[in-house]
């Protein structure tokens, strides 16, 4: 009896402690480490010894669906373990499915997927009921996989739906999401807003800056409309939907109508383009054959806004170098999508890359997380006009922004669109500057030789600018005191063999090579776009003795004539 209750004893314990700790192993995400910090990299596959699904995006957003219209979006799910995973859904959460029925496919070398297709059926309203009669419509959402099909049913009334679909696995659970927004027929009224998101850029504090919403009736009844500020619920710091970051529009208002894409003058040095970008509406819009966009942002995630056309598509995405993502879609129509492309990453600079494959794509923008986002007192935003009545003509509704009351920072809002056609809401978001009591730092220029060091405290350096025999060329330029919105850390580097200072806002050097450079700290803070009264701070580098050189003067102090070829912007100074 004694051996019994030893082998029993190790059962127990092998079923205890292995498949835990074989789990947290599987489940490992990968970790970066740079300069002893931790960098999150999202959805950077992993080789394991056993199955485990990932299904990217974890939320598809199809768009609004007129009553009698089809919409769809497709998950892609992989495995990124070894061998083949078979996997199954028992359909949504909540609706109706055919007894006993679910939906399975098996995941193999490269990939599965998933379609999604929201069939909003149209239901006949009696002439005799008022207009803002609520009127349930049939629903029917198809799940389909290779050749299999499960269909769900559901009656829902006009409004916006975020729906919950659970796939089972070897690999454990996973929970995705689809989102939509059910609007009456076409011989109703149907509200459409552009832009859906406002980002008001960069304002001075205590400025008025005004932007316009256009409205149109896509229906055939008349449009009754209200807006106003989204109220929310005592004690909240900030509505939900903006807790997701800083929203920036890659619209260009200056090129519409050229065809030819170039990024708007704030995000000039943030973005660069590879291949043909076309402008449709002032957005960067590709038609595939490699094409790609790079934007650096600071921040810790990103969330990418698009749209996709009909036919198929291939999204390939890079953050910081590192191949991180593959989205492909399938579209029957053309489709809004939003998807998360990084989060949980060291608060910093970073690069993501697009490389647009094929099909037609349209960037509308992307939100940084990081920041934080306030709201601002009663009244500071004003919305004329408030209301009306539209058939087929094109509504403006002009948006002020006060900033008279608000301390510089990050601050958004949500404006509540109530019609006969539904509900919508644009969000709002600013940056509010600080004018005239902006604190300046002088920074300090010493020379010796083709080494150029600049400080903004020599005091603290007299030791180090003595011994090397500095000569002191005075204030070159002026940073911004930490925590000055819109500007980062602009750091300095030593390299001792060439006897050279390298300088740059991004701590991995911003892609130049700078091994054997001592990091040296951040002399202060510059902006990475330009801001009221900056001017640019140009970087020269002299290939034949790897020395760099920084001015304000566009030409350079006469650089050229000594070897150096210009290198870009380093950053905007005063």
């Amino acid at each position: 009896m004694s051996e019994i209750k030893k082998y029993l004893v190790l059962i127990a314990a092998l079923l205890i402690f292995y498949p835990v700790d074989s789990l947290a192993r599987d489940n490992q995400l990968s970790i970066a480490i740079k300069d002893g910090n931790p960098a999150h990299i999202v959805a950077q596959k992993t080789i394991v010894n056993r199955p485990v699904l990932a299904i990217t995006p974890r939320e598809i957003d199809i768009g609004t669906i007129v009553a009698g219209d089809i919409a769809a979006g497709t998950f892609t799910l992989k495995n990124m373990g070894a061998g083949i995973m078979d996997w199954s859904t028992k359909g949504l959460e909540g609706w109706d499915v055919p007894s006993g029925r679910t939906l399975s496919s098996t995941v193999e070398d490269d990939a599965d997927y998933l379609r999604v297709e929201v069939n909003v059926l149209p239901k006949e309203q009696p002439s005799d009921q008022l207009i803002f009669k609520e009127v349930l419509y049939p629903v029917e959402i198809k799940l389909l996989a290779g050749a299999e099909t499960l269909i769900c049913h559901k009656a829902l009334a006009a409004g916006v739906y975020k729906e919950v679909i659970k796939i089972t696995s070897p690999g454990g659970l996973r929970t995705i999401f689809i989102a939509f927004k059910i609007v009456s027929s076409q011989d109703f009224a149907q509200i459409i807003l552009n832009p859906e998101r406002l980002d008001v850029g960069s304002v001075p504090q205590g400025k008025t800056v005004s932007k316009k919403i256009k409205l149109n009736n896509k229906g055939k009844e008349i449009l009754k409309w209200s807006v106003g500020v989204q109220r929310q619920k005592r004690g909240e710091p900030v509505i939900s939907a903006l807790q997701k970051g800083r929203y920036f529009s890659f619209a260009n208002e200056e090129i519409k109508g050229t065809g030819m894409y170039s990024p708007p003058v704030h995000l000039k040095e943030s973005i660069s383009l590879s291949g043909v970008w076309l402008e449709k509406d002032g957005y960067p819009s590709s038609a595939g054959n490699n094409t790609s966009l790079k934007f650096n942002f600071q921040g810790t995630g990103l969330i990418l806004y698009y749209v996709t056309y009909t036919d198929l598509g291939n999204l390939t995405i890079y953050l910081d170098e590192n191949l991180i993502l593959e989205h492909n879609w399938f579209a029957d129509k053309t489709e809004k999508g939003e998807l998360l492309v990084a989060e949980s990453l060291t608060n910093g600079s970073h690069t993501v890359t697009l490389l647009n494959k094929e099909g037609c794509l349209d960037i509308e923008g992307v939100k940084i997380t990081g920041k934080e986002i306030m709201r601002g007192p009663l009244g500071w935003i004003n919305i004329f006009p408030d209301s009306g009545s539209t058939t087929l003509e094109t509504e403006y509704i002009n948006v002020n922004i006060n900033t008279a009351q608000l301390a510089p920072g990050f601050y958004g809002d949500n404006l509540l669109f109530r019609s006969n056609g539904g509900e919508s809401v644009v969000e709002v978001f600013v940056e509010v500057l600080p004018d005239k009591i902006t604190k300046l730092i002088d920074v300090y220029r010493y020379s010796k030789g083709l080494d150029f060091l600049f400080t903004a405290n020599p005091e603290a350096e007299t030791r180090r600018l003595s011994q090397n025999a500095y000569a002191k060329d005075g204030i070159a330029f002026r940073l911004f005191l930490p925590e000055t919105p819109g500007t980062t850390s602009f750091y300095r580097w030593y390299n001792p063999q060439k006897k050279d200072h390298f300088y740059h806002y991004d701590l991995k050097g911003g892609g130049k090579q700078i091994q054997g450079y001592i990091f040296e700290g951040s002399i202060g803070n510059i902006a990475t776009s330009r801001m009221t009264n900056t001017k640019e701070l140009y970087r020269w580098f002299n290939a034949a003795t790897g020395h760099y050189f920084y001015t304000t003067d566009q030409k350079g102090e006469k650089a050229a004539k000594k070897g150096y070829r210009f290198d870009g912007i380093a950053g905007y100074v005063r």
